[in-house]
């Protein structure tokens, strides 16, 4: 007996969070896939990038002999500050997701706990190293003006060009030859 069908489900939780999933039947079919749909939120942030609502994940879990493959799909709402002028705006990524969840838990501690799977780990991975590390705004961004704060981009700012008080002044003499 074969069992290659593949079905949707939307997934209420039961043990209150909706990345824990149930494969109890995928364990006992190799071979037997399901794709789940689910929404949640999940804490991840790095200096410049953070995620502020609810991410929506749409998976395709493959129950193997070694445990439960999964592939997924995130999109990921992220409120991000411009690197240059400090400028935040909203962003959806899409990140994929690709993990094996073995019938023993390797060293991340991503496995199969009797017949549950917890994906917020792999998830939570995946989207933290999909962050930007230094965003910029657009790439033409001036920036901010080191002497006011002023956004360089919205308009000029005049009169901080003369630094005659500066440390650094007596070296444009050096560079005017």
């Amino acid at each position: 007996r074969t069992y290659n069908a593949a079905y949707s489900v939307s997934f209420t939780p039961m043990h209150g969070t909706p990345f824990l999933l149930d494969v109890g039947d995928l364990l006992t079919h190799s071979g037997e896939i399901r794709e789940v749909e689910f929404s949640g939120a999940i804490d991840a942030a790095i200096a410049q990038a953070r995620v502020v609502g609810p991410i929506d994940v749409r998976a395709r879990l493959e129950g193997l002999n070694e445990g439960i493959y999964m592939v997924a799909r995130a999109e990921v709402p992220v409120v991000v500050t411009c690197n240059r002028c400090l400028v935040d705006w909203e962003e959806a990524f899409d990140v994929e997701v690709r993990q094996l969840f073995t019938r023993q838990p390797d060293e991340d501690g991503y496995g199969v706990t009797e017949h549950w799977i917890d994906t917020e780990g792999p998830i939570r991975d995946e989207v933290v190293l999909a962050l930007p590390l230094a965003p910029v705004c657009r790439d033409d961004c001036k920036g901010i003006c080191a002497s006011c704060g002023a956004d360089l981009n919205t308009a000029p700012c005049a009169g901080h060009e003369v630094a005659e008080s500066s440390p650094f002044a007596g070296l444009k003499d050096l560079l005017s030859d």
